[in-house]
């Protein structure tokens, strides 16, 4: 590793917890999914159902495979999810019919509900989470979040 990343890893003699990047990504992570989690638990909806949600909002008829991506998340995971929701009334499911291997989820009117409801309660967290930073910071994050990411997931 080169000199110059030193002071943010493990490895080194000098090593401080507070400079390791990924210790603030999984400490605000978890944090963000117990604010989540406590707002949407009258709704029943958990943070695993929430992003499901969302992420189907975003891309109507995703298939499985694609919220599996877009959610990082094992494929037999979002499977028994997506089921779950399917169970809930929140989703349907059916083949595609170019290949019917694949498995396309579409929200139903009650999943929109309750995606307009996710949305409208963890905006209030949301809020919380940018207090203090500008929209320039926030992009800026992001981008630097994203770039990370792809370095991973090469």
């Amino acid at each position: 590793m080169s000199k110059k990343y030193s002071k943010f890893l493990p490895s080194t003699d000098d090593f401080n917890l507070e400079n390791f990047p990924f210790y603030w990504i999984t400490q605000v992570h978890s944090q963000y999914v117990q604010n989540v989690d406590s707002v949407l638990k009258k709704y029943g909806v958990d943070n695993s159902r929430r992003r499901i949600l969302i992420a189907l909002a975003s891309k109507p008829d995703a298939s499985v495979s694609d919220l599996s991506e877009m959610v990082v998340s094992k494929m037999s995971t979002t499977t028994k999810i997506v089921y779950r929701l399917k169970d809930e009334g929140l989703v349907e499911t059916y083949s595609c019919e170019d290949d019917a291997r694949i498995t396309r989820v579409l929200l139903t009117t009650k999943g929109k509900e309750m995606t307009d409801k996710i949305n409208d309660l963890t905006s209030v967290v949301l809020e919380q989470s940018f207090d203090g930073l500008t929209p320039l910071q926030i992009e800026k994050m992001i981008d630097s979040l994203r770039q990370i990411f792809n370095n991973l997931a090469r």
